[in-house]
């Protein structure tokens, strides 16, 4: 693919998540690793896409906005680098993130089949800068830390 179909596929979400699931072979591999999703099921995409699309800013989902940072590959498979943050949400991830805007960046791998649909997708994307723009330091981290000093 090239860039232009990374267009595509980022603007997708925004449009609609049958815009987006459009753009996927009916036999396909998405992997979400930091969220620990493996999905090849049409409906279920669907359902982790929809969020996406949200046009009210008043219910608390999001306003999600995408970035494309960058493209490399052909026409078998391509890495889109992106940048993602939504404005007006009020919960991420069971995070309190009302009026707490942050932006993160992440990577995705795509593989194409020969009519040029999504058969593997790979995401990754930085969890610490949602931390960071939400205001959760080392001190509030949800995962305590032990003190190897003194430590049994």
């Amino acid at each position: 693919m090239n860039y232009a179909f990374a267009v595509k596929w980022l603007r997708g979400f925004r449009t609609s998540p049958e815009d987006v699931c459009a753009l996927y072979a009916d036999d396909f591999l998405f992997e979400d690793w930091m969220l620990d999703q493996t999905i090849t099921d049409m409906e279920d995409l669907h359902r982790v896409f929809a969020p996406y699309a949200n046009t009210d800013p008043d219910n608390g989902i999001g306003i999600h906005n995408f970035r494309i940072r960058g493209y490399e590959g052909d026409e078998r498979s391509g890495l889109i680098r992106w940048e993602w943050g939504p404005d007006h949400a009020a919960v991420f991830l069971g995070l309190d993130v009302a009026n707490k805007p942050f932006w993160t960046q992440g990577h995705t791998f795509h593989v194409y089949n020969e009519e040029g649909k999504i058969v593997k997708e790979s995401s990754w994307w930085d969890a610490s800068a949602v931390l960071r723009g939400i205001g959760m330091t080392a001190e509030k981290s949800v995962f305590p830390v032990q003190s190897a000093v003194g430590a049994a």
